[in-house]
């Protein structure tokens, strides 16, 4: 009975949180524009990364380290990087 309360007491306040839903939404705005930024510029990845960038052999395996290096990012960062990248505001990024 107390885990029902508790699982109860996440899903209100936390999963399903006003704030919580925005921020997931506005990331993943962010990573559905990010992917094919990437796919498309691979030279604006981060230094550490074009050097392997440079080593791909098919687009697969360009979309793999672009899926990798997205995968690694905090939802702040690719709010912060859609930012960066596309130019547009997100109220996310900067709470």
């Amino acid at each position: 009975n107390d885990l029902k309360v508790i699982r109860q007491f996440l899903f209100d306040r936390m999963y399903r949180a006003p704030s919580v839903v925005r921020m997931r939404a506005e990331v993943t705005q962010a990573i559905e524009a990010l992917f094919p930024h990437f796919m498309a510029h691979p030279e604006q990845l981060p230094k550490q990364w074009r050097k392997e960038v440079e080593e791909v052999q098919s687009e697969t395996e360009l979309a793999r380290m672009v899926l990798d290096y997205i995968a690694g990012m905090t939802d702040r960062f690719a709010l912060q990087e859609y930012e960066r990248l596309m130019g547009v505001k997100v109220a996310a990024a900067n709470q």
